[in-house]
């Protein structure tokens, strides 16, 4: 899934980060994109033994997604051209949350669920909330999740204060006042390295089902999901 040369290409990469340097190095690194990319639709098939929704999907090309290595330098201050990683989603597409894999030197993440949605999405998980934040509370307490993301959900983003229309004593203020609704932790390069690699990734990924479940319940309330 991942191959031995890809972190150290990163290294390097961070070192000499040039369109010219990495020009004379683009077939190696196409090979290594597409055993990531090959393995990352591996994922795929194994996650579908118990997502449903990606299983119904794994024929559309766009479920399984690895981005491109090029920054776009356009519209920012990134100076850099290149990235010093590769990272891939699998998700069931339009508003469905996504699981996410980041593979960097002594940066690697492995992430899940609904990042930055729309303020219509947003509003839509609000109201789920709202009404069943309970559900929620004791998804990130089961034991699979609570070992597998000790920190539960970033709130890295979240409000100060509680949100237009909600009291701030609602008991789920604390859910309430989120912005984005993901989990995450890191992974060690002798992880993502090793020979357990896919079983780790997928394990992890199925940690996340749950919460993946309860976001699907809130698009739901959408009139165009």
């Amino acid at each position: 899934m991942i191959n031995a040369n890809l972190l150290p290409f990163f290294r390097e990469l961070a070192q000499n980060n040039s369109k010219a340097w990495f020009n004379e190095r683009k077939a190696q690194y196409k090979t290594m994109h597409q055993e990531f990319a090959d393995g990352l639709l591996q994922v795929a098939f194994r996650l579908a033994e118990f997502d449903t929704q990606i299983r119904e999907r794994l024929e559309d090309p766009t479920t399984v997604k690895v981005h491109r290595i090029y920054n776009d330098t356009r519209f920012s201050k990134q100076a850099d051209p290149l990235k010093t990683n590769i990272s891939g989603v699998i998700s069931a597409g339009g508003y469905a949350p996504m699981y996410y894999l980041r593979i960097e030197p002594a940066g690697s993440i492995l992430a899940g669920g609904m990042f930055m949605p729309s303020t219509e999405l947003l509003a839509a998980i609000r109201e789920e909330l709202a009404e069943s934040y309970d559900e929620l509370e004791e998804i990130l307490q089961s034991d699979s999740v609570s070992s597998a993301f000790p920190a539960g959900l970033d709130r890295s983003m979240a409000l100060k204060t509680a949100p237009r229309g909600y009291a701030a004593d609602h008991p789920a203020i604390e859910f309430l006042r989120l912005k984005s609704f993901t989990v995450s932790r890191s992974l060690s390069d002798q992880e993502v390295t090793g020979p357990d690699v896919q079983d780790t990734v997928v394990g992890l990924f199925e940690a996340q089902y749950e919460l993946h479940r309860y976001l699907r319940k809130a698009i739901r309330r959408l009139p165009d999901a």
